[in-house]
């Protein structure tokens, strides 16, 4: 009973345990721009050791089974010149007599520190215990290498850097923005410097006198000029408070700067490329004493519009525009989190047989699968894109993404006519054409791109076409192109001469609900459209291949979807039963004993 008792205690505990890791790591990346309105003085990386020690009442500090998966692998703060702040002594922590608790948790800090927070709980008390790791005055870190090895005296103030570094543009502007102080002070900040030539992209004249006509002409737009406070707000936009070295960048993580802007960064292959608001990262961890400079090929742009409003106010959008509000999408496409929109234009649209947009147009359900094809749910920025890649949509299917020799971008067939058209919650591509998947068309189109084009053309004979395209949710045993050749020619003249007849083996091939691959189970039996005819499903596991029988034609290729229903083909023509089993047995005298025992 005691041994039970105390076995539930640490079970409770475990779940305790998984809980509050769960709130504290923040699982999911949906979020991001909700993160970014937080605390952000000190930001947890992904978690490590939260199981530091759990103690049992017969174990005092040694836990009953080998944990030494879940010690710290050394770290740069284990080498020379690393200072320790104490808030608690974790030594001093108590070991407790009964069952105790105790949790160890650690992450990087934005301004380059490493935080392990110490917590212990006899389910009584609780106790806290924190210790920082910072480079002791003087030094800093180097990349690659443990500690903090580099001498501050060493390095340059983060102006200075960035004069040594050749931009020359950025620092001239820092001076006309009158943020001299800020770059070559005291505190810490991590800039995204843009390059010499990326300044050409906005004017050189700065107005300062606040009254003059100039400022005026200015706000009107009459003159291409900044005043001060535009000048300063577009650098401040490139300015995150902390030490914020390649090594924390983290994929999809909001960055507030000291501007009104965002930063959104990215992260691709293990981090060799690195963006910005989807701008470049050409030149990475210039250190400086008071802060870490990453060169960028380009003026940040503003994400203060949500990916819809990106939509919603360009004029090339119009029928795209139109296509959305007949969905709901526009709520996904104006929610936080991160997301990659391949935006066709209305010249796109045009590029569509007129007989199929408005097919579509007026089908909500293949609409929406429409235009979930063109959404990914995380961020490509252009520059991710360095040869042959492969991406799954909202939707559910692949989208190929190709940069051809001459760098242009593809998307399937469509052209990336512009890139990176950033917003808050993700980057917008336009493109020249549509992108159709299979599940945006009616279920009779999917026969035909499934190898079953003959049995379109029988049900077009049957009159079934009209029938077919206005179901919804419906699975169709497609017989393949090769399995109607090889009915009996005298079969199919009969059949294609009476649409009646026609119709009814057709509809024995066609189940009024939607049955994808994993919901064919052994020994069930499906309805049919217009029957009371049922099929009969087999499933058998060879190693490591599943087969499936629908009567005793084999499926040879599964779940071709459309937007209403779902297609499997089958290598046989299935016919529907014209007598039970008993009749069938009642017609042959080799079973008339059988069938007189049955009836007895």
């Amino acid at each position: 009973m005691k041994k039970a008792v105390t076995i539930a205690w640490v079970l409770l505990a475990l779940c305790a345990l998984l809980a509050t890791t769960d709130a504290r790591s923040g699982r999911g990346r949906g979020g991001g721009r909700r993160r970014a309105l937080a605390d952000r003085s000190w930001r947890s990386s992904r978690p490590r050791n939260y199981i530091h020690d759990i103690v049992l009442p017969w174990s005092q500090w040694k836990p009953w089974w080998s944990h030494r998966w879940a010690r710290d692998r050394a770290g740069w703060w284990t080498g020379p010149n690393v200072c320790e702040t104490k808030e608690g002594d974790p030594q001093a922590l108590p070991d407790g007599e009964g069952f105790m608790l105790k949790i160890k948790e650690c992450g990087s800090g934005e301004d380059g520190s490493y935080r392990c927070t110490y917590r212990a709980d006899d389910f009584q008390q609780k106790y806290t215990a924190t210790v920082t790791y910072r480079c002791c005055a003087g030094y800093a870190r180097q990349q690659g290498k443990p500690g903090c090895p580099l001498k501050v005296a060493e390095l340059k103030n983060l102006l200075d850097t960035a004069r040594g570094l050749g931009l020359s543009e950025f620092v001239s502007y820092a001076g006309k923005a009158k943020l001299e102080g800020a770059l070559t002070g005291m505190n810490n900040f991590t800039v995204f410097a843009p390059t010499d030539g990326a300044f050409q992209s906005i004017p050189t004249r700065v107005i300062t006198d606040f009254d003059s006509p100039s400022k005026r002409a200015t706000q009107r737009g009459d003159t291409p000029a900044l005043t001060l406070d535009q000048l300063k707000d577009t650098l401040l936009s490139h300015v995150v408070s902390g030490w914020l070295t390649a090594n924390n960048i983290r994929d999809e993580e909001i960055l507030r700067t000291l501007g009104p802007g965002e930063i959104r960064t990215t992260a691709y292959s293990n981090k060799k490329i690195v963006n910005a608001n989807c701008v470049k990262v050409v030149l990475s961890d210039q250190l400086a004493s008071n802060g870490v400079i990453h060169v960028v090929d380009g003026i940040l742009p503003n994400t203060k519009k949500s990916v819809l409003e990106i939509i919603s106010q360009d004029s090339r959008f119009t029928t795209l525009k139109t296509a959305l509000g007949q969905t709901d999408l526009p709520s996904v496409l104006d929610s936080d989190g991160q997301m990659t929109v391949f935006a066709p234009t209305d010249s796109a649209f045009d590029n569509v047989p007129q007989e199929t947009l408005n097919r579509l147009l007026a089908d909500r359900r293949c609409l929406k699968n429409l235009l979930l094809h063109h959404v990914i749910p995380h961020t490509i920025c252009a520059d991710a894109v360095t040869g042959k890649h492969r991406a799954v949509s909202m939707v559910g299917e692949d989208l190929k993404v190709e940069r051809d020799s001459d760098d242009k971008i593809f998307v399937n067939t469509a052209q990336v006519i512009q890139g990176n058209v950033l917003g808050y919650n993700g980057v917008v591509h336009v493109i020249d054409n549509v992108l159709v998947p299979s599940k945006a068309q009616n279920i009779v189109d999917v026969l035909a791109a499934s190898g079953a084009s003959r049995l379109v053309e029988l049900i077009e004979i049957a009159g079934l076409t009209d029938t077919l395209r206005s179901q919804d949710n419906i699975t169709i045993f497609a017989p393949s192109d090769q399995a109607i050749e090889e009915l009996p020619e005298e079969t199919v003249k009969a059949l294609t001469s009476n649409p009646g007849a026609l119709a009814e083996v057709l509809q024995y091939h066609v189940v009024p609900q939607a049955a994808f691959a994993k919901d064919l189970k052994n020994g069930a039996m499906l309805p049919t459209l217009g029957s009371s005819n049922k099929l009969h499903i087999s499933v058998k596991d060879w190693f490591f291949h599943t087969m499936v029988n629908v009567q005793c034609a084999r499926v040879v290729k599964a779940d071709q979807g459309g937007c209403n229903g779902v297609v499997h083909v089958i290598n046989k023509v299935l016919a529907p039963p014209t007598q039970t089993l008993a009749d069938l047995l009642e017609g042959n005298e080799t079973f008339s004993i059988l069938v007189k025992f049955l009836t007895l």
